[in-house]
């Protein structure tokens, strides 16, 4: 049974709570930072593309873990484009820098690269493409349930959405694993619509959860039809990320995914409902060809459709690398908004672009040797990447102080986009580190914390950005769960 899109109304005031701070996934989509882009459309990182799972945490009483709280996955929510002459090719680069303290006070240079394209959305019409929807209809998915938001029910609906928009020369398979692993549609014209939806229809719960063995399922087709010359070929997973059975660690499914994408089959994680396992949600993630996005309520889904669709199942660009050599006094420090693994340190690279509605950024801090290093600040920036096509294509950049005096706060930022994209980096970068100390060291985690949330409410007030609003409330509320001592954990079990 089909549902209807309208959005359920909040139940409680825990789910009031969780509304209101999840915002940003309702939110028209505007130009955070400003700028004139040049009429051009957007782009952004794979990687996990939201931050909605420590939304929901924070708006239940929850201090989020680290791997919640990912720096990429807060730029994802933001229109982060830098100004510029307009784009002419598929992906664009372009680069400003900022003066700002680091999140110690200490002297920091920044450097923006800002994404887009020049793609005309009106007239774009997505490739042809194999859609192999891997489908877990375990017992914690919920797939009893038709009206209430759980990770079945927001499968279903996204399902049926999805298939709405196949097309004739587009194929669709429907894997599900549960105990065992069934092809509940075997590969199909994408245009048969009513096949589909009744296969959609037709699923329903199956104990516990071997999501190793419905992955292999998937790649097993997806092989198949990159061996039939077919060149778009798309695993989308829906999934709470709970494997219970076979294969249970990031790792293991990291090597499941790598191995994929170098025979040709990309991936989407679509991580539904409560009790998701950010670990194993970014392991998949960052790799070629990989994104992930989290939905908790059918609003949600509607937005997706609306916001991520198709953009989402569209590379651009991949193996983006950046090569950065400042000026004299001035080393690099830190990358922000590069897609990495858990627990990894991010590197200047990033495994895949996509188009988007959104203009993405990556950040790069630069450490003085002397607070006079900063001056000068200047940097070359060399970006290289490889074209859906094969086609290996470099940019060179150079960013320079423009003479402007620093104001009162030590800050100088060449646009205001830099200046809200290093805000948001400082922000993200201290509540995952305060997360991290949380469960050993409170009262560490509540300094940390304390600082990261001071810091990002006076940059906010200095940008008088009101898009920013909803993150200082965010912050604001994590400061007081981690003063207050709060559980830290997951969402599995509580009713919203």
């Amino acid at each position: 049974m089909r549902r209807s899109s309208s959005p359920r109304p909040p139940r409680s005031p825990l789910a009031t709570l969780a509304w209101l701070l999840a915002v940003p996934l309702a939110l028209p989509l505007v130009a955070c930072g400003g700028g004139d882009y040049g009429g051009d459309f957007g782009a952004t990182p794979g990687g996990v593309k939201d931050m909605h799972f420590a939304r929901e945490l924070i708006a239940a009483g929850q201090v989020p873990p680290p791997e919640a709280l990912l720096v990429e996955g807060m730029f994802a929510e933001h229109d982060l484009g830098l100004a510029g002459d307009a784009c002419t090719q598929p992906l664009c680069v372009r680069a400003a820098a900022g003066i700002a303290p680091g999140r110690g006070g200490e002297p920091r240079g920044w450097l923006q690269v800002g994404l887009s394209s020049n793609v005309d959305p009106d007239a774009w019409q997505r490739p042809a493409t194999t859609f192999i929807f891997t489908v877990d209809v375990s017992g914690s998915m919920g797939w009893d349930y038709q009206d209430e938001p759980s990770p079945g029910a927001l499968s279903r609906d996204l399902l049926h959405r999805l298939a709405d928009q196949l097309g004739a020369t587009d194929e669709v398979a429907i894997v599900t694993y549960g105990n065992d692993v069934r092809t509940a549609l075997p590969v199909h014209r994408g245009d048969d619509h009513a096949a589909v939806h009744a296969a959609i229809d037709g699923l329903s719960t199956d104990g516990s959860t071997d999501m190793e063995a419905g992955l292999r399922r998937a790649y097993d087709l997806g092989r198949d039809a990159v061996g039939r010359g077919r060149d778009n070929v798309r695993i989308v997973l829906f999934t709470d990320v709970q494997p219970n059975v076979g294969a249970t660690s990031s790792s293991d499914f990291e090597a499941m995914v790598a191995a994929g994408a170098d025979a040709g089959v990309d991936i989407t994680v679509v991580a539904l409902g409560l009790g998701i396992g950010p670990e194993v949600l970014q392991g998949m993630a960052h790799l070629r060809g990989a994104n992930a996005f989290s939905l908790f309520r059918f609003a949600d889904v509607e937005t997706f459709m609306a916001d991520e669709y198709p953009w989402f199942t569209t590379p651009l660009a991949y193996d983006l690398t950046l090569d950065v050599a400042p000026s004299a006094g001035l080393a690099v420090d830190t990358a922000y908004g590069f897609p990495t693994g858990p627990g990894e340190d991010p590197g200047l690279d990033v495994s895949t672009v996509f188009l988007s509605k959104r203009h993405g950024a990556l950040l790069v801090s630069l450490r003085a040797d002397a607070v006079d290093a900063l001056d000068g600040l200047a940097a070359d920036l060399t970006l290289s990447f490889t074209t859906p096509g094969g086609d290996v294509r470099s940019q060179q950049l150079h960013v320079a102080r423009d003479g402007a005096a620093i104001d009162e706060r030590g800050q100088w930022f060449a646009q205001p986009s830099v200046a809200t994209t290093t805000a948001l980096a400082l922000l993200v970068s201290g509540m995952h580190d305060a997360a991290a100390a949380y469960a050993v060291d409170p009262a560490g985690a509540q300094a940390v914390m304390d600082a990261a949330d001071v810091r990002f409410a006076a940059d906010a007030a200095g940008l008088a950005d009101p898009d920013l609003d909803v993150e200082v409330a965010l912050s604001a509320a994590m400061r007081q769960l981690v003063a207050d001592r709060a559980p830290q954990g997951s969402l599995y079990g509580l009713d919203l």
